[in-house]
């Protein structure tokens, strides 16, 4: 999982907290999508990028937030605020699990430079199932099938 920002000893603290976050979510059934550390050491922002199939409301943002918090209090140096927050409308779907939650959904997928070579390089269509190795679109009634491999990134298609 990417992370942003670094401890201040250059150690990769995002690294560390997630390791720690990514156990508790997953209890949850929440899927740790990013973590960030960002500020200086007296005054740190510590945000968690979480979702789950579903979405996430408020009481499940909050047990998140308690949950975390408590795994994470001894490794963070300083003070801290921590924020969890989903990841948004427009992150890029990249991950089979990306596109699991997106399932119902209408995606664009841009295949890779090498994948578009030989199939068209973008495709729209209705996620129907996502494994670890394709992703199956309903596209007009035909089923396409993508395979993990060949995706740049994909996108949901906002219904306005």
């Amino acid at each position: 999982m990417p992370g942003q920002g670094q401890g201040t000893s250059g150690d990769d603290l995002p690294g560390r907290l997630a390791a720690l976050a990514e156990p508790v979510a997953a209890d949850q059934g929440i899927d740790l999508v990013d973590v960030e550390v960002k500020g200086p050491r007296n005054r740190r922002v510590v945000r968690l990028v979480a979702d789950a199939e579903g979405g996430l409301d408020i009481d499940r943002i909050a047990e998140l937030s308690r949950v975390v918090g408590d795994a994470i209090d001894d490794v963070v140096p300083g003070t801290y605020t921590l924020e969890v927050t989903s990841p948004g409308t427009d992150r890029p779907l990249r991950r089979p699990r990306d596109f699991a939650r997106n399932v119902g959904r209408e995606v664009r997928v841009q295949r890779t430079q090498a994948a578009a070579q030989d199939a068209p390089g973008e495709v729209t269509g209705t996620v129907v199932e996502a494994t670890d190795d394709v992703v199956r679109l309903d596209v007009k009634g035909d089923e396409v099938v993508v395979a993990i491999d060949d995706i740049d990134h994909g996108k949901v298609v906002l219904p306005w």
